[in-house]
């Protein structure tokens, strides 16, 4: 029994330590942008993303929001979900056209920025997000890339969304937003 025991540990061991080595050979920044189209103005879908107070709402998975920022300073928010609290800031805000949120939280594993961009398409909007990332942690990379995908959250965000608005939609690889 203790012999099975050891092998178990030497297995798992060995698993970490080669998940480890993968990780540490990613790099650590990304870049990884998703498209939706939305039946509805840019405005409209403006109003709603940078509404952040009202996002948990409709937004799957995300229990509040603290504001932290004074009426006329900088935007800056907390968002909490069942795996923390993320501390974030606007760094641009463009009405009806692109929005910039940046990770401002150092203590976590990971950081960077999604920039929003809204179009008019046909008789609503397309509205892409570009995760510029970064993920310190080695064994964390590793998941990020082979296990749920750079593109999981933004899928998750666009999704719930899409269903603020009455349809359902795939998200889809999408042009990079520039920051």
């Amino acid at each position: 029994m203790l012999k099975a025991i050891l092998i178990v540990v030497v297995v798992l061991v060995a698993v970490c330590a080669v998940v480890a080595l993968i990780g540490s050979r990613l790099p650590v920044a990304h870049v990884a942008s998703r498209s939706i189209d939305l039946p509805t103005s840019p405005d409209s879908v403006f109003r709603t993303i940078s509404d952040f107070a009202a996002a948990p709402s409709w937004r799957t998975g995300l229990k509040s929001v603290e504001i932290l920022s004074a009426p006329g300073e900088p935007v800056r928010f907390v968002e909490v979900t069942s795996q923390g609290r993320m501390e974030m800031a606007v760094e641009k805000l463009i009405p009806g056209e692109k929005m910039v949120t940046r990770i401002t939280d150092k203590s976590l594993p990971y950081g960077g920025a999604w920039a929003f961009a809204i179009v008019p398409s046909g008789t609503g909007s397309t509205i892409t997000i570009t995760e510029h990332g970064e993920v310190y942690n080695v064994l964390f990379r590793f998941m990020a890339k082979y296990i749920f995908g750079h593109e999981k959250t933004m899928d998750d965000y666009l999704k719930a969304l899409a269903k603020k608005y009455g349809v359902t939609a795939e998200p889809r690889d999408g042009a990079v937003v520039a920051l």
